[in-house]
């Protein structure tokens, strides 16, 4: 048994299944998606050289029966399913509760046949499904410091603090690497601070003097990156205070060991990560 759930750009829901206005039979489009292969052949040589892979759009196609009243449920479908606009579908089954966000590309209906059917076809620019729901981790004394740093509507997170001197396992759940919602706050001054990937030895420095009360957001995630200090309520893009040498953190399924320091001033620093974990398919 699975769930399914439409949710428009407005954040309203229309669940999909155990619907008696639809009946679903059919949704194509959730297994992993195809890969591209890039590799270049050798003159006289068996075979090819392997250069780069990525993964394909995903395309999900759902066929459903409508049901009578089928005009006034099929129009119901159009507040949800709106060509060209966002529409974010979850899916649930007895091992995963995931979402998926995209465009609906098409919705096409069979009229004037006796029992009308509805092809929905979505286009997912980001081929990955994000887990929905999560445990969150408090591994921190300081928790009561500050709250969640990052706005993510009904998304679920591994949520995890370091404080110096502390190596924290920050959990990935899926099944594919991604990057991570990162938070520094300053309880008092804090000169250039470093978060470093104790497995790789990967670093991120940051050269900047904080004072107490500012809060830098950093997000490593593919199509996502950037960093932003917000002091005395006011946002300001950072990036260029990024170190030389510095690496955008990805994060391996399973467990990642953080520690955190700095220049000056290290005590005065707090550090939260956020991950949503994402997955090939269902």
């Amino acid at each position: 048994m699975y769930t399914l759930i439409a949710e428009n750009k407005y954040g309203q829901q229309l669940e999909l299944t155990h619907n008696k206005a639809y009946c679903i039979t059919d949704i194509d489009g959730i297994n992993p998606p195809e890969a591209v292969i890039n590799t270049t052949r050798n003159a006289g040589e068996d075979g090819s050289v392997f250069n780069s892979s990525y993964m394909n759009n995903r395309t999900i196609i759902i066929t459903m029966v409508i049901n009578a009243p089928a005009e006034q449920n099929r129009i119901i479908l159009y507040r949800y399913f709106k060509s060209k606009f966002p529409v974010r579908l979850y899916y649930k089954n007895s091992e995963r509760d995931v979402y998926i966000d995209g465009y609906t590309q098409n919705i096409q209906v069979d009229y004037f046949k006796k029992k009308q059917m509805a092809q929905i076809t979505i286009f997912c620019p980001t081929p990955h499904f994000n887990e929905k729901t999560s445990e969150i981790q408090e591994l921190s004394s300081v928790q009561s410091l500050f709250e969640f740093p990052f706005a993510i509507a009904r998304a679920g997170v591994e949520f995890s603090q370091i404080k110096p001197n502390e190596e924290k396992s920050i959990m990935n759940n899926g099944d594919i690497e991604t990057g991570a919602q990162i938070t520094i706050r300053a309880i008092d001054t804090l000169i250039d601070p470093k978060i470093i990937n104790i497995d790789t030895g990967e670093s991120m420095t940051l050269d900047i003097v904080l004072i107490k009360g500012d809060e830098v957001k950093i997000d490593t995630r593919k199509g996502k990156k950037g960093i932003w200090l917000t002091r005395g309520g006011d946002t300001t893009n950072i990036i260029g205070k990024l170190a030389k040498g510095s690496s955008w953190f990805v994060l391996a399924p399973g467990d990642n060991v953080f520690t955190v320091d700095a220049y000056s001033m290290p005590e005065n620093m707090v550090v939260s990560f956020a991950v949503i974990s994402q997955f090939e398919g269902v």
